[in-house]
């Protein structure tokens, strides 16, 4: 009981809601939209009881026109099976949903015409939310992907461009076939709008990721990079690898062995990030 009213503590919404609300009630839908806001509340509750679970900071759980988000101050920061597991919670419960319509159905409690709509509803939002695109479920998952198996900075980037170019070409192809379709436009903006901003602040979510791995404890999993000395501190850091520890091996006459906290303790208090690695440690 208790995680529910911090769920709905956290619960702000968008003023565009009421307008879908409103509209709702005008075109006498006013049903289907109730039973469509429990749905995404209960998908979103998902997530919330998640990231409880692995104790990460949540922000606020916005609800959009088109669907809510939960918004974490978690991106990037914490282990590959953390990351997963909130991101999938989330359409994890339109299977149980689907299931208990189907039970319902079996019974005769709902019909089925009202089954097939409720079917079709979970099944609409189970699989748009995992689309690969960022900031969608899918999109998350994707992304702890990448950063599984690349270095962070670089993994930023490739991923972002990857998102934007199939939300572009997949949301081009469908205002195509559906050019009146106003949510489609809708949904179409707001994504594009969310690959914008977290482009902006990508150096700001680099940067957090940096921090992270200076106050964690080391990795079990460890891995060796070898740079010449006139490598900055910066470029050395673009190519850190998130949950892995790296000892940096500065090739030179007299090579050094730099580790990971050793780095970044440089980077962030020490010297200017765009110190050569080879004038800092001698």
């Amino acid at each position: 009981m208790n995680l529910i009213v911090q769920f709905i503590r956290k619960i702000k919404v968008n003023p565009a809601f009421w307008i879908v609300i409103f509209g709702a009630v005008f075109t006498g839908h006013f049903r289907e939209i109730i039973v469509w806001f429990f749905v995404v509340l209960i998908h979103e509750m998902g997530h919330f009881a998640g990231a409880h679970l692995f104790k990460w900071r949540i922000s606020r759980i916005d609800l959009l026109p088109f669907g809510g988000a939960a918004v974490v101050e978690e991106h990037g920061t914490r282990p590959f099976h953390e990351e997963i597991w909130v991101a999938v919670l989330g359409p994890l419960q339109h299977v149980w949903m689907t299931g208990l319509a189907l039970i319902l159905n079996s019974m005769g409690i709902i019909s089925p015409d009202d089954f097939t709509w409720f079917l079709l509803l979970n099944f609409t939002l189970f699989t748009f939310n995992l689309l690969p695109i960022w900031p969608l479920d899918g999109g998350k998952i994707a992304f702890a992907l990448f950063t599984k198996w690349m270095p962070f900075k670089f993994a930023q980037r490739q991923f972002l461009l990857w998102s934007a170019s199939l939300l572009i070409a997949g949301g081009a192809w469908q205002l195509y076939l559906q050019p009146n379709h106003l949510n489609l436009w809708v949904i179409c903006a707001f994504l594009l709008v969310a690959h914008f901003l977290e482009w902006k602040r990508r150096h700001y979510v680099f940067i957090r990721f940096l921090l992270s791995k200076l106050q964690q404890n080391p990795s079990k999993q460890t891995r060796t990079l070898i740079v010449p000395p006139t490598m900055p501190i910066s470029k050395v850091a673009s190519r850190l690898i998130k949950g892995i520890s790296h000892s940096i091996v500065v090739k030179d006459h007299n090579p050094i062995t730099v580790e990971e906290k050793e780095l970044l303790e440089a980077y962030f208090h020490k010297h200017s990030p765009e110190c050569a690695i080879g004038q800092v440690f001698r």
